[in-house]
């Protein structure tokens, strides 16, 4: 249990390069982080956890500067000890983000689990039924920015990384059982060249809210005025929008403006501190809104042709037969994006090398590639 757990708390450089000395001389080491995108409008990573040789480590960057951590960056983005992970994808963009680390020799357990079919790929769920350790989810929602943290909390963000290589283990040798470790390197290799992308501000991220797009004249103008404006604060407070006004108000703020103070008040879940802070800049917002961008019609992909589409129509349906022998996804064994690029290709594929050269490839290629040729060959023959 979680609770049991005595990790070794580091706060210090030395204490790092420790850690990292720990991990090059070990076999393997496991990896996490956790965030404050809860909690916070500029997230950031706030713990490192690290197991080695038995031995679980939690580093606390926000009483470091960054290149205190480089030496723990050295160890992760060296091969040759495997780095094992579970849903790397989001630690992956903001260690990237945050400190220009790379993982190397990733090995991910959600990716293990989706390659054995398994429909349930939480940590908590797979240790559990895998290994017979429970995780404590008591902190889930925990504030992991603030400091001093309790011992319990601090031994359950060690729990992440404290049974992932009995997990590992327990899940590698399902899929060498099955033949399917090699498709698995191909997806940690793939998953290892993930990087953070900073997303392009967005003039119409406000019609995301639930209802908005439904929205005209003077009610979308107002929304929109709104959303800019949460935004703004929550900017300022370094918290999540929803901590300004939840999506819900701004709907109804924006379809129904109140026009005094005490007609503000009685917006369900405004709240008399939001009132208090912000009612007037409300009131101002509501009353004379700045116009709303234009809504840009996303052109729609040209359709397939219709001998694209019938060969699409078969790839999909072996692709399914294929993916329910397996037991595993068909979206994983091949995404319907790539059967349509395969389907749209002039002249048809006739070979593997073809399918390749439409984005066939791998794992996939090998398991799917004459299913797909069959299928495509029994449409040439109409």
């Amino acid at each position: 249990m979680p609770e049991n757990l005595v990790p070794q708390w580091v706060d210090t450089a030395a204490g790092v390069c420790e850690a990292a000395e720990l991990c090059a001389r070990s076999s393997r080491l496991a990896l996490d982080t956790e965030a404050d995108s809860m909690h916070s409008y500029f997230h950031k990573v706030c713990l490192i956890q690290v197991t080695a040789d038995g031995q679980n480590v939690v580093i606390d960057p926000l009483a470091l500067v960054p290149g205190d951590l480089d030496p723990l960056w050295k160890v992760v983005g060296d091969p040759v000890v495997p780095v094992l992970m579970h849903g790397a994808d989001y630690d992956l963009r903001v260690l990237d983000r945050d400190y220009g680390a790379a993982v190397r020799g990733l090995q991910d357990t959600q990716i293990m689990a989706r390659l054995l079919g398994e429909e349930r790929t939480g940590l908590a769920f797979l240790l559990e039924r895998e290994t017979g350790h429970q995780l404590d989810k008591r902190f889930q929602r925990a504030d992991w920015g603030r400091r001093p943290l309790s011992a319990e909390q601090i031994a359950y963000a060690a729990a992440d990384t404290a049974y992932l290589e009995l997990l590992a283990d327990h899940l590698r040798g399902r899929l060498e059982a099955l033949g399917r470790w090699a498709w698995a390197l191909e997806e940690f290799r793939k998953l290892e060249e993930v990087r953070h992308v900073p997303a392009e501000p967005d003039p119409l991220a406000f019609e995301r809210i639930k209802g908005a797009r439904a929205l005209r004249g003077e009610a979308r103008d107002r929304l929109f005025a709104l959303h800019g404006w949460r935004d703004q604060q929550a900017q300022r407070l370094d918290v999540p929008p929803f901590k300004v006004l939840g999506n819900r108000q701004l709907l109804a703020l924006a379809e129904e403006p109140p026009g005094d103070m005490e007609r503000l008040r009685k917006v369900e879940g405004v709240g008399r501190r939001a009132v208090g802070r912000w009612g007037r800049k409300i009131l101002e917002l509501v009353r004379s809104p700045k116009p709303a961008p234009a809504r840009v019609t996303t052109p729609r992909a040209p359709a397939l042709e219709p001998d694209a589409r019938r060969r699409l129509k078969r790839l999909l349906a072996a692709r399914d037969a294929r993916a329910q022998d397996l037991g595993i996804e068909p979206g994983l064994l091949c995404p319907r994006g790539c059967a349509e690029q395969v389907a749209a290709r002039e002249p048809r594929c006739s070979n593997s090398a073809e399918l390749a050269a439409a984005g066939f490839e791998g794992w996939r290629l090998e398991v799917l590639g004459e299913d797909f040729l069959s299928a495509l060959d029994l449409d040439s023959g109409d």
